[in-house]
């Protein structure tokens, strides 16, 4: 069972999840914006106190694979969002990331800072070769973000993922530890 310390950013805490965040989850989880390219979503309340109890147990599972970091803000302890790292191949040394936040706290470099803490997260603590992500080619505030940040654009999938009733298309973007180092 492995455990995530606090990684902090300038204003944010990655961490990992508690039902006390219950209430600050469902604010952005039940947001049409904010869950748009997302295969759930909007939530209820019971759906999302489902998915946060389910998020908190993968914490206890031996052979864990799974974070769901609550983001918090260092300021206030509000939780504006969620950040997802999943170790997709421990031999290869390989990772995916993800994030979304509440729509309230979007356009203020609040996703670089995310993005960041994960980025570090992988490559120094979990000493991961490749991280990557995958979202929409709608998604145009991740795709800048994820460019802007390093990350290359290596494919686009066609139709890969049904979201919402409808069929996606996807960018994939990767980074490798080396690459993250030289940027530093």
């Amino acid at each position: 069972m492995t455990v995530i310390n606090v990684v902090e950013t300038e204003r944010l805490i990655l961490r990992e999840l508690a039902e006390d965040d219950f209430e600050d989850i469902y604010e952005f989880k039940s947001d049409p914006q904010a869950v748009k390219y997302l295969t759930w979503g909007p939530n209820s309340r019971d759906q999302t106190l489902h998915s946060l109890r389910k998020q908190i147990a993968f914490q206890k599972e031996k052979n864990r694979q799974i974070y769901v970091l609550a983001v918090e803000m260092k300021s206030t302890k509000k939780v504006i969002g969620n950040a997802l790292f999943t170790v997709r191949d421990h031999d290869f040394k390989t990772a995916e990331i993800g994030y979304f936040i509440n729509t309230n706290y979007w356009k203020q470099g609040y996703g670089i800072e995310i993005v960041n803490g994960l980025l570090y997260l992988g490559f120094n603590i979990f000493d991961v070769h490749r991280i990557y992500a995958v979202c929409d080619v709608e998604n145009a505030g991740s795709v800048k973000l994820l460019s802007k940040i390093g990350f290359r654009q290596e494919g686009h999938f066609i139709k890969n993922l049904k979201v919402k009733g409808q069929w996606r298309d996807h960018y994939l973007f990767a980074m490798l530890s080396d690459e993250f180092i030289s940027q530093k």
